[in-house]
């Protein structure tokens, strides 16, 4: 599909490079029921045509959503249209980001006058769903459910860094020149060209770094380590203390990538976190004695029914499922 003259304008704005008469522009296009279905066609048609990394079903359904924030009508008043367009082009952006940086974008947050507008890439996974995305530089990155990775517009000309929340595999590519780092809100992780993961939920008790080539450096506090391949850094944020580990099977940190569940001693307390995250389902607790029950081992066949069916038959709990609420009880 040929480009309108306001798609490419469109694209100079996503890369800042518009003044703010076209701006104007753009806002007169994006109010009028024309512009807005011409630029949802030209991204549709980029979806269709993309690699399409992400499973259909999620595709489909993040298209929907997209597609319903962009067709809902702006008033005329100037604040309000200002703040449609801000939200026009946080979920917009999103398809530009999911088929490789077509126009160079990603989830933009803008702010206008006489301010820079500022940009950030974001990609979001909810409860229940996975993605992969490769960064500008090349450097693959597979996130688990419930994560959000995010990096500044500037990501590459100093050092690469980005910011997790949530559980994510780095295949990082080489660039001796541009240190990348990973921050979450307790630690950072350096590495030059490597593959590693890192685990770091809100609301987990302990952020995990585990590495399997190369190096990377971690700081977490007044703490500053180096890991070798099959170790891991725990942070526990109750004590403030880190702790290196050699790991007997470092790749039990990145099975999640092959539908593989890992147990390695958690309390049915905290898989119930997991399989909220997993599934997005609610664990419901008839009894507090089983919250502290321990499982280890690995699950193949992760469905959500195999699951609770293995925990059912290696421990004394029973369970009733009810929609998305499993209830879990003592024998």
């Amino acid at each position: 599909m040929e480009k309108d003259s306001n798609i490419v304008l469109f694209g100079r704005f996503m890369r800042g490079e518009t003044s703010v008469d076209e701006e104007r522009q753009l806002m007169e296009w994006l109010y009028s029921s024309v512009g807005r279905k011409q630029l949802m066609d030209y991204y549709h048609s980029l979806w269709l045509r993309s690699d399409k990394e992400l499973s259909t079903d999620v595709q489909q359904r993040m298209f929907a959503q997209i597609k319903s924030r962009i067709h809902v009508a702006p008033k005329e008043n100037k604040r309000q249209g200002l703040s449609f367009f801000r939200r026009f082009l946080r979920y917009a952006a999103i398809v530009i980001l999911i088929l490789g940086g077509a126009l160079g974008g990603g989830v933009y947050t803008s702010y206008f006058g006489k301010s820079k507008i500022a940009k950030e890439y974001l990609v979001n996974t909810d409860k229940g769903q996975r993605a992969n995305v490769t960064l500008p530089d090349g450097t693959k990155v597979w996130l688990n459910s419930y994560t959000k990775l995010s990096y500044d517009a500037d990501y590459g000309e100093g050092k690469r860094v980005v910011s997790l929340v949530g559980e994510a595999f780095f295949e990082v590519a080489k660039d001796k020149e541009h240190p990348f780092i990973v921050k979450t809100d307790d630690m950072e992780v350096e590495a030059l060209g490597t593959t590693f993961n890192v685990k770091a939920y809100e609301d987990d008790a302990r952020i995990i770094a585990t590495l399997f080539s190369g190096s990377v450096r971690v700081s977490a506090g007044r703490y500053n380590v180096i890991l070798s391949p099959n170790e891991g850094a725990i942070w526990r944020r109750k004590s403030g203390k880190l702790a290196v580990r050699k790991l007997d099977n470092s790749n039990y940190a990145k099975m999640w990538r092959d539908n593989e569940l890992v147990f390695s001693g958690e309390t049915l307390e905290e898989i119930a976190v997991i399989l909220n995250r997993m599934y997005n389902v609610q664990i419901v607790f008839k009894s507090d004695e089983i919250k502290k029950f321990r499982f280890t081992g690995v699950i193949c066949n992760n469905s959500l029914d195999n699951i609770i069916e293995l925990i059912s038959l290696t421990s004394p709990i029973t369970y009733k499922t009810m929609g998305d609420t499993i209830e879990l009880n003592n024998r």
